[in-house]
This record gives structure tokens, sequence and C-alpha cells, in this order.
């Protein structure tokens, strides 16, 4: 095994995020500091914890109120404080991950996630086949209901003959183009042909689920670039680890918005329902970390690649991971600056445009790649290619089956059709400073 050591620096504000979400009962402002508030430290000083108890089940309830009213400084009772460059008041606080000894740290899972799509955009892209499993299988998905009721009222469960011809008629589509997606039905609910007659109602019952779950609708894609299993995914030659910690005072509580579209121009997103924007703490830029990427070079052997078939293009765009990684960089900053140049937010225009420049200049063996929370659904995913496999009307489609891009407060979608028409934005000074996530990857040594 090869392992590489890299030191990662944090370009733009990073939130690799516990879940959990702090409110007004979990901590207090002053002075241009956000307190989390340690209730054993509270209790500690001779609080009656029934009295806290009622105080806390009222409706008016602050920690900053009642800890004036006790006359006890915010600083004496925190778990930790933060910078905070306003009162965060109703609005909640995103934790971020911290290790036992509360230092922040980025975890290998969300370091090989952000490569792992790299991975599968580069493979994508090389691949007109793989492109064109993809659009058969979302096809698949838009029309599973039509076609399994086609299907049952024909009693066609268990006769590939009359399935094609179902399928032309539901798709209208000739027969050559029928064939390849009875093909991908086949592969994607993993059944033969030749067995159909036995194994019927188990095609029966996987048609009638398929596509119902948007969380797992891009697992079969995944699958057919990458590997049917786990044990014969591509990214099982990759294992990255977790950084090493870094000091607190490396973290602070930033304002995040979220901009959406309104005629051409991005503005912050206010709805009859509240404004849309978060509080997180954030890894500031220029935080740098160091972590490890082993790279299991048994997997790229004779021996295993009659098993796992990664030799070719999956063993090149993971030896030349640096490159890999570049590619897709390269593809989502030029496709975000143009975005962010048409409707006028210029600081992320020219954020875009720095990031551009240093791509070019990178030495040998380095990347940029975008983790953590709030970096949107061009950046996580190969959405762009999805877009290009399909027409207009058939990811319009989509959209709708799958509620991309949908308000999650009023369940509705942007009414122009734009997506992805809204993005998050990081804030400094009071003003839109930095798209999220975003870091640079230097390889300092192999061990």
């Amino acid at each position: 095994m090869g392992r590489m050591q890299y030191t990662l620096t944090c370009l733009s504000p990073v939130h690799v995020g516990t879940g959990r979400q702090f409110s007004k009962f979990d901590g207090v402002y002053r002075d241009r500091r956000w307190y989390v508030v340690d209730l054993d430290a509270v209790l500690a000083r001779g609080v009656d914890a029934h009295a806290l108890a009622r105080a806390m089940n009222g409706r008016t309830f602050t920690w900053s109120a009642w800890l004036n009213e006790q006359r006890i400084a915010p600083s004496e009772v925190a778990a930790y404080d933060l910078p905070c460059p306003q009162d965060p008041g109703d609005t909640p606080v995103r934790e971020a991950l911290k290790d036992a000894y509360g230092q922040p740290y980025l975890p290998g899972s969300s370091i090989k996630g952000a490569i792992r799509t790299a991975v599968l955009w580069q493979l994508m892209n090389g691949d007109a086949q793989g492109r064109q499993f993809a659009a058969h299988y979302l096809l698949l998905c838009l029309k599973a209901p039509e076609l399994f009721t086609a299907l049952r009222e024909r009693r066609a469960f268990d006769r590939p003959e009359e399935q094609l011809a179902v399928i032309a008629k539901v798709f209208g589509v000739e027969e050559h183009d029928a064939v390849a997606l009875q093909r991908t039905l086949y592969r994607i609910l993993n059944v033969e042909e030749r067995r159909l007659s036995d194994t019927w109602r188990a095609f029966q019952q996987k048609l009638e689920r398929l596509g119902h779950s948007r969380e797992w609708l891009a697992q079969p894609v995944e699958r057919a670039i990458l590997g049917p299993n786990p044990n014969h995914d591509l990214l099982r030659a990759l294992r990255v680890g977790d950084s090493h910690p870094t000091e607190r005072d490396r973290l602070a509580v930033g304002l995040v918005w979220t901009y959406t579209r309104r005629g051409s121009r991005l503005v912050e997103k206010r709805e009859e329902d509240g404004e849309y924007k978060t509080f997180v703490e954030w890894l500031v830029p220029e935080t740098t970390l160091a972590f490890d990427i082993t790279t299991d070079d048994f997997l790229f052997t004779e021996r295993a690649n009659r098993e796992l078939h990664f030799r070719g293009a999956k063993e090149h765009v993971i030896r030349r991971l640096a490159e890999t990684c570049r590619a897709y960089a390269r593809a989502v900053i030029m496709a975000e600056k143009a975005f962010f140049q048409e409707h006028g937010l210029r600081p992320i225009t020219d954020f875009y445009a720095e990031l551009e420049a240093m791509l070019d200049s990178l030495a040998e063996g380095a990347f940029l790649i975008n983790i953590g929370w709030g970096g949107g659904w061009e950046i996580k995913t190969v959405g762009d290619l999805v877009r290009q496999s399909l027409s207009q009307r058939e990811f319009a489609r989509l959209r709708a089956r799958y509620r991309l891009g949908e308000n999650p407060k009023t369940h509705r979608l942007d009414a122009e059709g734009h997506f992805p028409h809204t993005r998050r934005i990081a804030y400094e000074g009071g003003a839109p400073m930095w798209p999220l996530g975003w870091v640079k990857v230097e390889p300092q040594n192999s061990v």
C-alpha cells in the first residue's frame, strides 16, 4: 500500500456539522462572541435546579437575561466561546464537528465523499455508455408506475417479449431503444431474463418500488460506474483518514444566507414565512489541517482484476487522483463563475475567478475540492451530466417527480423552472463574501 500525507488549506469557510443546532436555550451572545452554555457549570455555582427548570419552561426565557439576573458572566459557565459577527437571536447556530477534546477536525468520510464525486464525474464524462445508462435509468424511474400498470394489465411480468412491446409503447420508442431500456431495467433490478419464469414475482415487487426513494436515486448509477456492491466499489482502493485536529481558535460563528433568483439578479431569500439564513460554526479561511490518503495497490493487480475489473480507466482516475479532482473542480468553477457573473453577485464571481487562476498554478499532485455543508447540488453531484443526458422536458419531469428545488416550507417548485436556483453564501462584515467549502489539498510526502 502507498500512503501519502497531505495538507488541506481552507480557501473559504468550511462547515462539517454534527447535525445539532444551537438555539437561544443553548447559548449566549455577548460582545461579538457566542458562548455555548455548560449546564453542569451553571449548576456547579449552587443554582437551584428546580428554579432553573421552571425558568427555562417560560416562554420568554433566554440565557442572556437569566445570567444577567444571576450576575453570572457567560464566560464563567461556557463550555466554549467563538467569535460571532452578530446576535443570532432566534436563528439557529449549526454546531461543527469536534473531537473529544473540543478541537475541530475534518472527517475522512467528508474528504473522500468529495473525491468520490470527482471520480464518478470523470468516469461518466469519458463513458458514453455510462451516461446512456444513467439516462435510461432515470427515464425508467419516471415511467415506472405507468410501466408497472401496463405490465400488470398484460400479465407480462414473466414474458420478456411481451415486456419489450409494452416498453416500446409506454416510452414511445422503436424496438432498438426498447431493448436498451429493457436491459437497463433488468440490470438495475438485478434480475435475469432466462430466470423470469421463476422469479417474476420478485421482478414485479422490485419494479413497483423503483424510483420511490429520492435519497437513494443515484445509487444504481454509482453502482453501474464504480462497482455493483461495496466489495467491488472502486473507492475501496482509497482510504482517506480523518484530519489531525486543529486549535479551536480556527473556528468562528458565521452568517450564511440562501440566495435566490429574482428576475436576472441573485438576492437574499426572504419569504412570508421568514428569512432563509442560519449561523454556522466554521473553520475560517487559511486554516490548515493534515491528513493521509492510502492507496491499496493490490486491488489493481492482475490477480485482483479478475474479479474487480479495476484495471484501465478506473485505475487511471485513482492513480492520477490530482488530475481527476482538478478536472472536476475546473468544470464546477467555470459553471459557478458563469452563474454568479450572469446574476450579478460580484464578490462570488471574483472568488471563483481566483480559484480558476489557482488551478492553473497548482504544484504537481495538488488539487481543489469542495467539502462539507453548503456547497449545493451542482457541486455535490454529477448533476450537469444528468441534465445533459435528458431533454429539458424529461429533466423538468424528473424535478417534479423528486421535488428537486422544492421550497421545503411551501412544497412548491421554483415557478420559473430553474434548477438549482439558490445558492448558500457565507458573509463577512455584513456582506456576501464566499461560497462554502472550498479547500486546497497539497501532497507533503510518501509514508
